[in-house]
């Protein structure tokens, strides 16, 4: 049992480290890109009126690699979701079959109690909210990338009014592509906060707890008493129903 819980301490450790050197590694990468191309847009000496088929391609091209930046940062969320969410299962499942809620009788050092002390903490709402803790970077980011977007769509659509015959047409082409990556980014951005900055990391808790205590009556493993007296007021808190579905198959066998 105590190697077991080693090696799922082990686990969260290095899944928290990865959690948080992820973002860091997100923002440098797109920060170089963004460098990277803003340096090749610069030496193109491109302006707004005096546009080309070699400058359409150069704005095109811009307006691709803020596209594909955007991506990068609307999938890093997610997987910052994830990363989350499987950090927030697996301190549930070592504070269901390894913790008890700290009391007079029960101890802390005697007994682990560290994941149901910060979640009750959590649920009580003693624990102070901080914008900082928050990955609000991706949202950031995100946001700038879409006005530098919008910035290249201008003089596009401007000439499209301006120039005619080839030029006019391939301005139409690349508008077009660029307004399309223009409404996916918006879409992105909406998103985004759901992943990161607005994520309600109590209820994530909650989820993965009342799952596992469920599991645990439904195999047997802890009795519904055993289970209040080692949770004592988190029993409540979490309000634990267990499905009629598994009572039914509980029966059965």
């Amino acid at each position: 049992m105590k190697q077991e819980l080693q090696y799922l301490r082990d686990e969260l450790n290095q899944m928290l480290q990865l959690h948080s050197e992820y973002a860091n590694k997100t923002i440098n990468m797109v920060l170089l890109i963004w460098g990277g191309a803003l340096v090749f847009f610069g030496r193109g000496e491109i302006k707004f009126t005096e546009i080309s088929l070699e400058s359409i391609l150069l704005y095109f091209m811009m307006a691709t690699i803020f596209f594909v930046s955007n991506l990068i940062l609307y999938y890093t969320a997610r997987r910052c979701y994830n990363n989350t969410d499987a950090m927030s299962k697996l301190g549930a499942y070592i504070a269901v079959f390894y913790e008890k809620r700290p009391s007079k009788t029960v101890k802390v050092g005697e007994n682990l109690c560290w994941e149901l002390a910060t979640f009750e903490m959590m649920a009580l709402g003693w624990e102070e909210k901080s914008p900082y803790k928050r990955n609000v970077e991706y949202f950031a980011l995100t946001l700038v990338s879409l006005v530098l977007m919008s910035f290249l769509l201008v003089p596009l659509v401007f000439n499209i009014f301006v120039k005619g015959g080839e030029v006019q047409r391939a301005c139409i082409i690349a508008s077009l592509i660029c307004v399309v990556y223009v409404a996916i980014s918006i879409r992105w951005i909406c998103e985004i906060p759901k992943y990161t900055s607005s994520r309600d990391n109590n209820s994530m808790k909650v989820r993965h707890l009342k799952a596992f205590i469920q599991y645990a009556l439904y195999t047997g493993h802890y009795t519904q008493e055993e289970l209040k007296d080692r949770l004592g007021d988190i029993w409540d808190l979490i309000d634990v129903k267990i499905p009629i579905t598994w009572k039914k198959a509980k029966k059965n066998n």
